[in-house]
């Protein structure tokens, strides 16, 4: 399988080589955790998220977010109400763009409100431009009470 592996810059999102020390942006001391395989016309929910500028506790917590399309809430928590997210990139950014800003804007509300994950995720591209997407589903915050 073809793969590229870049040092993203976690202060700017450059691509830098993988065996670069530091961006060629910004200057900020890049290391191998800070290494990542692109895989051309893909992405995941591990990819860095440069736009919402975590603290290190943050990036901690996004880690640990339970995202899912399950129809029952899982096993440890409870609903804390239904929640909404859309895209917010340009009509032909394409899709891969449209879902790594979906992300984002997920994340921010997650660390926002205090939420724990996501259940009965659906996501829909918008009816009047299909490259945007929005997210429908029910907040999760861990059952304490449990």
């Amino acid at each position: 399988m073809k793969q590229t592996y870049y040092r993203i810059c976690s202060n700017c999102g450059n691509q830098n080589a993988a065996d670069a020390n530091f961006c060629l942006k910004c200057g900020t001391t890049l290391s191998a955790a800070d290494e990542y395989a692109l895989i051309p016309h893909a992405a995941d929910q591990t990819f860095p998220l440069f736009d919402l500028e975590l603290t290190p506790d943050e990036v901690a917590q996004t880690k640990n977010f339970r995202i899912t399309e399950d129809r029952d809430i899982p096993a440890g928590y409870r609903s804390a109400g239904l929640m909404f997210a859309e895209s917010d990139v340009a009509p032909r950014a394409g899709a891969k763009a449209a879902w790594e800003d979906l992300m984002k804007h997920v994340y921010a509300l997650l660390l926002a409100k205090g939420y724990d994950g996501v259940a009965r995720v659906s996501i829909q591209p918008e009816p009047m431009q299909p490259s945007q997407l929005c997210l429908y589903g029910e907040a999760l915050i861990v059952d304490t009470q449990h």
